[in-house]
């Protein structure tokens, strides 16, 4: 038992050696990435209730994503130095390196104004109509991160739903199935739900013989 307990020390020892020996391969100028973090602004009018969820929604939804950890080490990372650079196009040090190792994900590989367009999209297809989302890093010691902070304001919810007046065959096609509508009074606005009411009523049409009827014919 002892002797086990030693090994897994003596293990655990090399890999915690090994993540902070990670960088020491960089190249001058280099800086690992090692993630993003996100902070949530709600103004004086908002709250969020489920901020932890929203912040690991936006954070999954950054790029670049940074090297795989276990425990907060980087095994892969790891390897893939550890192998060096191969001499052969095959061999060991080739499949450590390129097959079971991972290539080291740099600050350089972050774009800023792409994460804040995206995570702000993101929001206001969430009912955050007036999201705002700003991205600054943050590097020390050859490690670094992306910050990103949104200012969310209010969640809109659906006030009232109403749909085209009954003038037509068309129109009273969607008019006979809006006790099917997905838009339901006091649930948030969700842009995927509107998508989705949209190919409702186009599967409605198209099983009354309207054929060519397309979702995008729908505001």
């Amino acid at each position: 038992m002892k002797k086990l307990i030693k090994t897994s020390a003596f293990i655990l020892a090399c890999f915690l050696l090994a993540n902070c020996s990670n960088t020491r391969y960089l190249k001058p100028g280099q800086n690992l990435y090692t993630g993003a973090e996100i902070k949530i602004n709600p103004d004086s009018s908002a709250k969020i209730d489920n901020q932890k969820q929203v912040k690991k929604e936006l954070e999954g939804k950054t790029r670049p994503r940074p090297n795989k950890s276990i425990l907060g080490l980087k095994p892969k990372l790891w390897i893939y130095n550890l192998a060096g650079e191969p001499k052969k196009p095959k061999g060991i040090r080739n499949w450590l390196r390129n097959k079971v190792g991972e290539a080291p994900v740099l600050m350089s590989e972050v774009k800023l104004k792409f994460n804040n367009d995206v995570l702000k999209s993101y929001l206001i297809s969430q009912g955050y109509l007036q999201a705002e989302v700003t991205g600054d890093t943050v590097i020390k010691r050859k490690r670094g991160k992306a910050i990103y902070t949104a200012v969310t304001g209010m969640r809109y919810k659906i006030n009232k739903v109403t749909f085209p007046p009954d003038s037509g065959d068309l129109t009273h096609i969607i008019n006979e199935n809006k006790n099917k509508t997905l838009l339901k009074v006091g649930d948030f606005y969700d842009l995927e739900t509107y998508k989705n009411e949209r190919i409702r009523i186009d599967n409605d049409l198209k099983e009354s013989g309207y054929f060519y009827f397309s979702p995008d014919h729908l505001i």
